[in-house]
């Protein structure tokens, strides 16, 4: 909950005391317009151990009677220094009036002192209260959803950088700039200062000192990308401040895609669908997933709505050349969502196209591997990348082109077999050793002795030889290898090397 001093969305003293079912009066108007945390109801004489601050505190004065100026004057003053925002003294049935005292101690300490009549009961107070506040709170996530639609507009912009620049000025109603290292203006909106002056605001030792909101852009390393720039900071907890979060964030994508190549329309979008988050999951308005899927028709072609999608990562040979070439791989798979990284040297892209073995046989001859993701709905984009990376490591070390599923063995879809030939050498290099003929009968034998779980009349019925006969031939291999073969993970690595022994 924010702190009572927020100054958004939060309910205010005034606000309820001008519900007009509630019956309340003000007796001591001490800050009005301050928020309340929460309304919480006590008749102890000494609550405070139990409060947070910031609350709306009422009170029958059960735990008041008997006690002199002195006594009420102590109760006000341990409620101020707990931070009680207000009092509400209930009539009846124990004080038929507020006592004179305790109005006199809260004018003292100017805490707002508030006279709840008898036919208004405390449950009353608190359940409006709490209405209040949730609707506040769905007056602001409706205003941050919109303001984040403006933003992934912005995004796919033709200049990123400029539009989310335009939007952040906007929404906090003052100036934005993206500075860039060097001091170079990347992008500005609104009545920014002087190219100067910016440069020097980005690169100020001491940032605190300038009165300006200065966040840097960082990449995955925490090298510097860049600056950007705002007039002032929002208040924390704001729904302005997490418009500015939120656009802060898409500003370092973008810094991060720009030391990758370019940042053509929907090249961000890519990373913002497989890797900040599920945006489709995470709407808490429903024109949120409409907005997504607008953008995926644009970017996909044709009505993505009524298409599946499919997430495709590029492998590039050592000796690659053109990785950059975006329209390339635009025009090949008829898509605009497409991001290179020269980093990894990988293009991930997401196309409504049917993948298949012509289309990428071109690319194949060039040395390029390809992992091609199963078709799926656009709510289920993240997944299916996550599906996609976890075998880019086999792509890499058996090349051609790897699909997600098409593989019956999942373990070794994602060893490959370059990793599974070293597991075997290391885990069965002693077996391996031996010459031919003893070789392969061990071979065989451990083979049908895992098959068979470790039961040894199964694996002499296999092997056509007594189950006491098994049991030497494992004593042997235990000694030869130097495992302990009743170990469970020990046998599911010989279960995955023996499949990968030449």
């Amino acid at each position: 909950m924010p702190s009572p001093s927020s100054p958004h969305g939060q309910v205010t003293i005034a606000q309820l005391l001008a519900r007009p079912e509630l019956h309340l009066e003000a007796l001591v108007d001490g800050s009005l317009d301050t928020s309340i945390r929460w309304v919480a109801s006590s008749d102890l004489p000494d609550p405070t151990p139990y409060l947070l601050g910031g609350e709306f505190l009422l009170t029958a004065g059960v735990g008041l009677r008997g006690l002199d100026e002195a006594g009420l004057a102590r109760y006000i003053e341990r409620a101020v220094r707990v931070g009680v925002v207000a009092i509400g003294f209930g009539i009846d049935p124990v004080f038929t009036e507020v006592p004179p005292a305790l109005v006199d101690a809260c004018r003292a300490h100017a805490l707002t002192l508030i006279r709840i009549p008898s036919d208004t009961p405390f449950v009353a107070v608190t359940r409006t209260f709490a209405e209040m506040t949730e609707l506040r709170r769905v007056d602001a996530l409706r205003t941050l959803a919109d303001a984040t639609r403006r933003l992934l507009r912005a995004a796919s912009a033709d200049q990123p950088e400029t539009a989310v620049a335009a939007a952040l000025a906007e929404r906090l109603h003052s100036w934005a700039a993206v500075v860039g290292q060097g001091g170079t203006v990347r992008a500005r909106a609104g009545q920014v200062p002087p190219a100067p002056v910016l440069g020097a605001l980005a690169e100020a030792a001491d940032p605190t000192k300038s009165g300006h909101a200065i966040y840097p852009l960082r990449s995955l390393g925490g090298a510097s990308l860049g600056t950007l720039l705002v007039e002032a900071a929002p208040p924390a907890g704001s729904t302005a401040h997490a418009f500015l979060t939120t656009a802060h964030g898409m500003l370092e994508l973008i810094a991060r895609q720009r030391t990758s190549g370019s940042v053509a329309p929907g090249q961000l979008l890519v990373p913002l669908l497989l890797e900040e988050g599920d945006v489709f999951a995470r709407s808490n308005v429903g024109q949120d997933g409409e907005l997504w899927r607008e953008l995926l028709a644009q970017a996909a072609g044709g009505d993505a709505r009524a298409r599946t999608l499919r997430v495709v990562v590029a492998c590039a040979p050592s000796a690659a050349k053109g990785t950059s070439e975006l329209h390339r791989w635009r025009s090949l798979f008829d898509t605009k969502l497409v991001t290179i990284s020269a980093e990894h040297a990988t293009v991930t892209l997401i196309t409504r196209l049917d993948v298949t073995e012509r289309r990428l046989s071109s690319l194949v001859d060039e040395g390029w591997s390809f992992v091609v993701g199963r078709p799926v709905a656009p709510e289920q984009l993240r997944a299916s990348a996550a599906e996609v990376r976890a075998l880019e490591r086999r792509a890499r070390e058996d090349g051609g082109v790897v699909r997600v599923g098409a593989d019956l063995a999942p373990v070794h879809s994602f060893i490959g077999t370059a990793s599974g030939r070293a597991l075997a050498d290391r885990r069965l290099e002693p077996l391996l050793a031996l010459d031919a003929v003893a070789r392969d009968a061990k071979l065989a034998l451990l083979r049908a002795w895992l098959h068979a779980n470790g039961h040894w009349d199964a694996t002499g019925r296999e092997l056509g030889i007594h189950r006491n006969s098994v049991r030497r031939g494992i004593d042997q291999l235990r000694g030869l290898l130097g495992l302990d073969l009743d170990d469970a993970r020990v046998r599911a690595e010989l279960v995955i090397a023996l499949d990968y022994v030449e």
